[in-house]
């Protein structure tokens, strides 16, 4: 990790999250190649927002906040209480029994509306699949992903994540 760089985004995040009146530790981790500064704190919620609204536009001012001060090649991101992380967990477990529910009944299966950050966990997951494939569907802010059976062609072997239902 770059210590500057790291030293420079903490306290700019203390300094806001302060100055907006939250008390905060800030934790960080090496995540696919960037920094992510989780924030720990007794108001998540509000600063998580409703599916992530507030965590995204908290990190985009931050990013804009810190921009001339970093060294160009540094990239970062910011969760609270391990909300992100937490979240793709449930995403994939979410595309993980719909793919399957798919499989079952070679009926196409739509999944609730999520924004564009959340689908495009989906879709890089249900990737991993050979025999299904997924699609977003609907305009802004209502799009959604729906899921289809595409079987296999005959020199694929089907690609089968264990069950532990």
């Amino acid at each position: 990790m770059d210590d500057k760089n790291t030293e420079i985004i903490k306290n700019k995040i203390t300094g806001l999250l302060n100055s907006m009146g939250f008390d905060c530790q800030i934790f960080e981790r090496m995540e696919e190649g960037r920094t992510v500064f989780n924030i720990k704190t007794h108001d998540a919620q509000l600063l998580i927002g409703k599916q992530g609204a507030n965590l995204e536009a908290l990190q985009h001012l931050l990013r804009l906040a810190v921009k001339k001060d970093l060294d160009s090649d540094f990239i970062f991101a910011i969760d609270i209480d391990d909300y992100k992380e937490k979240r793709m967990i449930y995403l994939k477990e979410l595309a993980r029994k719909a793919a399957h529910q798919v499989r079952q009944t070679k009926r196409s299966v739509g999944l609730p509306i999520m924004p564009s950050f959340e689908r495009k966990i989906v879709h890089d997951y249900l990737s991993l699949f050979s025999d299904v494939e997924s699609e977003s569907m609907g305009s802004e802010p209502n799009r959604r992903i729906v899921i289809k059976y595409k079987g296999l062609s005959k020199s694929e072997e089907p690609f089968q994540f264990i069950e532990n239902s």
